[in-house]
């Protein structure tokens, strides 16, 4: 269970003017895995996962890079820090748990960025369109 989050980089940049079709990607990736020097409510110490989630608009029109730190408790944590000393992995269920957890931090974060730098938004909002009126025949 994520218990906390920080981030304590965060660095936007447009290169150019955004014309024509621009790719946006993000990708959230973890950096390293530790246990965390304070204990949570006092019982345990969280595992301290420290990533980099960057926001790429190709061809090279800009990019939004943040970092910090994502704190895990629960059942798996012994796991998580004994399998990324190991392999520099985490279990699979823990690692999409926390890049769906990045991607909703990073992406609403992103959004404001954005706005600012006047870069297309990382995702996509909902439209709304006219409604197309029916014909309507009188049948007598």
């Amino acid at each position: 269970m994520i218990v906390g989050f920080t981030i304590y980089r965060i660095s936007a940049e447009r290169k150019g003017i955004p014309r024509g079709r621009i790719d946006i990607s993000s990708i959230p990736k973890l950096l390293s895995v530790k246990e965390a020097p304070v204990k949570f409510l006092g019982k345990e110490k969280p595992a301290e996962i420290e990533f980099e989630f960057v926001t790429k608009y190709e061809p090279d029109v800009g990019e939004i890079r943040i970092e910090g730190k994502v704190f895990y408790v629960g059942k798996k944590r012994k796991e998580i820090l004994k399998k990324w000393k190991k392999e520099n992995k985490i279990p699979k269920e823990v690692e999409m748990e926390i890049k769906n957890f990045l991607f909703r931090k990073c992406l609403t974060l992103g959004v404001h960025l954005t706005e600012s730098m006047q870069l297309p938004p990382p995702l996509l909002f909902p439209r709304v369109v006219p409604k197309k009126r029916e014909k309507l025949s009188y049948i007598g």
